[in-house]
């Protein structure tokens, strides 16, 4: 039970770290997860998690590159070969020797072999890389100074062997999923549930065989990827699927790995901190030492590979060194080097303790903390503070266009029956054109509407008073109602004190007693009322459409709300159908909103205002919307 609870408490701490994040967005969620993960150490809990670092490297690092291996650009990665290569390997070969022997020199204490393993960890920033090296340094217990050479050479052998197997494993698990298919069984479930085994399951067995695990599981991704180009129903249903459900857990994967880091952490830092060995200020120095020499490593490679590319023209100095410290500050370390790091073993193959596995740990968390300080701080000033560019600002402006658009050709096909159904359905769409807007000033705007209605209510309320429409005990109760929402919005004390203007008291007080009226007849003088206050909002509202001084989304969403409403208080019994008739109209209606947004999307592109990205993007998120229809209606 102990364990059921840490798990639940774990994933709420990874919401609350995104939720975090949004009200303090300065501070990455990598670092707000590490901070949650030692607060969650404070707890009162009955519970000690103790990490088996071989199940660390299965749980975390097997899935989450095989989730990017199925998501590479294969048509990039094969147009960009040469840079891809030249950081893949040659900068991780060239840091891993460098960063190695420079920590071995700086810190003593660990070993030259677990020097590399840190270096390794630390090296590279695509997932490829990282599985390459990180696995390959195997740590002897004696200071070998020939175990650079040693892993470098069988490097090449093990990786091919990792990269065979996981596509062999592939081919065979696709023969499996057929046989499966030609038995009938085409249960997206069951097939969703195969595909999540599949990178645990040829991480398994290349460990088995002493082959590299991680580049069979990455191969078996990339291999995946093709599998989904064929044009097949059940192949298309999966994949809408898959998405969903990998999304969600990379999402948790990726925030289990720095809370994690976040519970181990206060037992490494006071087991550092109480060492004898090193200084306490000495090992921050010694942090930041390594985070320089990572970035600095990776600046010089990238000037490097600027001045190698041969005869094409390149800019002026300045402007390439801007590039190569945009390239070393991208490249932050995060999930896989820190699972790397927290994976390696607590006991070496003789059973000594690995040498110095805390305080490689603590480094390794802090070269995280100063690479993911550092982007956050410096990459916003090297890229400038526009956060889209133009072409980006055109497109969402295109985007509200086109929703207009299908807002208009919807109001067209406005009836008397159908009026309510599509009300509702342009909400939908004047909520998506609210959240592409994203004005600071919306919600300001939406208080300030919200304040007016209900001063025009009041407003008719008192008029209706006036010309005695209304039941004044009924009218009583009503403005007390809006004056205690208007008191408690504006502070204004007028509306705690003033029920009616002192002039009609008098009369409505002599009118009081008369004026009893049954629960039936209070109803009726209520819905009489309200009737009267909502045609009277719609008409202020239309006016203030008309003037075009305030947000037109804003205020074109109100109008559709109390329309709605009208047409529920006024609408006879003899016009009433019932739920299931109302939902297949709002089903046909969605279907109709749906092909005039893709018409509008097609016309955009040909226009040149949206890119084929953006057109792609957009008609992805309508496939997506017909594919909940089709299951509604089904």
């Amino acid at each position: 039970m102990e364990l059921f609870e840490f798990i639940l408490l774990m994933l709420a701490a990874v919401s609350l770290s995104n939720l975090v994040n949004r009200f303090i967005p300065s501070v990455s969620v990598p670092i707000i997860q590490i901070v949650l993960g030692m607060l969650i150490t404070w707890l009162p809990l009955h519970f000690e998690l103790k990490l088996n670092p071989e199940l660390f490297l299965l749980l975390f690092i097997a899935p989450l590159l095989f989730n990017d291996g199925r998501h590479a650009d294969k048509e990039a990665l094969w147009k960009l070969k040469k840079p891809i290569l030249l950081l893949a390997l040659g900068l991780v070969f060239v840091t891993v020797a460098v960063v190695g022997y420079f920590l071995n020199w700086l810190l003593p204490v660990i070993p030259l072999a677990a020097s590399f393993a840190l270096a390794a960890a630390l090296a590279p920033t695509d997932a490829v890389a990282v599985g390459a090296l990180e696995q390959k340094v195997k740590t002897p217990s004696s200071d070998d100074a020939n175990s650079f050479k040693t892993a470098s050479i069988s490097f090449v052998s093990i990786s091919l062997g990792g990269v065979v197997l996981g596509l062999l494993l592939t081919l065979a698990k696709y023969g499996v999923v057929k046989w499966l298919r030609r038995l009938g069984m085409e249960n997206v479930t069951l097939h969703m549930l195969i595909e999540i085994l599949t990178p645990f399951v040829i991480f398994m067995a290349a460990e088995e065989l002493g082959v590299n695990g991680i580049l069979a599981v990455v191969a078996a991704g990339i291999a995946h990827s093709f599998g989904y180009k064929k044009m097949n129903p059940e192949v298309a249903k999966l994949r809408v699927v898959s998405k969903s459900t990998w999304s969600v857990i990379v999402f948790v994967l990726n925030g289990l790995v720095f809370l994690l880091l976040g519970t181990q952490l206060p037992d490494i830092i006071q087991t550092i901190w109480n060492s004898a060995e090193i200084g306490n200020l000495k090992v921050i120095m010694y942090t930041l030492l390594l985070t320089a020499a990572v970035l600095g490593l990776r600046f010089i490679w990238a000037i490097l590979m600027d001045m190698v590319e041969g005869t094409k023209p390149r800019g002026p100095w300045r402007l390439r060194v801007k590039k190569a410290l945009i390239l070393s500050l991208s490249g932050v370390r995060g999930t896989i080097t820190l699972a790397s790091t927290m994976s390696l073993p607590l006991f070496l193959s003789d059973g000594t303790a690995f040498p110095a596995r805390d305080l490689i740990i603590f480094l390794a968390a802090g070269v995280i903390l100063w690479t993911l300080l550092a982007s956050n701080c410096l990459l916003p000033l090297l890229l400038g503070k526009e956060t889209q560019t133009e072409q980006e600002e055109e497109e969402v402006q295109a985007k509200i266009e086109i929703l207009r658009n299908v807002v208009n050709g919807l109001n067209e096909l406005t009836t008397d029956q159908n009026r309510l159904a599509i009300a509702q359905i342009i909400n939908t769409y004047t909520s998506r054109i609210k959240s592409l807007k994203k004005e600071e000033k919306n919600d300001k705007v939406q208080r300030a509407l919200g304040l007016s209605i209900l001063k025009w209510e009041r407003e008719n309320t008192l008029h209706a008073v006036q010309k005695k429409e209304v039941n004044p005990v009924t009218a009583y109760r009503y403005l007390k109602r809006i004056n205690q929402l208007l008191f408690m919005h504006t502070g204004d004390v007028r509306y705690k004190k003033e029920l009616f203007p002192v002039k009609q008291w008098i009369e409505v007080f002599g009118m009081l007693h008369p004026a009893r009226l049954s629960i039936r007849e209070r109803r009726a003088e209520l819905a009489k009322l309200r009737i009267q206050n909502t045609a009277y909002v719609i008409k202020e509202l239309n006016a203030l459409l008309a003037k075009g001084e305030t947000d037109m989304e804003s205020v074109s969403s109100l109008i559709l709300q109390y329309e709605r409403t009208l047409l529920l208080l006024t609408r006879n019994e003899s016009d009433t159908y019932n739920r299931e008739e109302f939902d297949i109209m709002m089903q046909e209606l969605a279907r109709v909103g749906i092909q005039l947004e893709r018409d509008n999307i097609q016309t955009m592109f040909e226009t040149g205002r949206i890119s084929r990205q953006g057109m792609k993007e957009m008609k992805r998120d309508i496939l997506f919307m017909e594919h909940d229809l089709r299951e509604e209606m089904g």
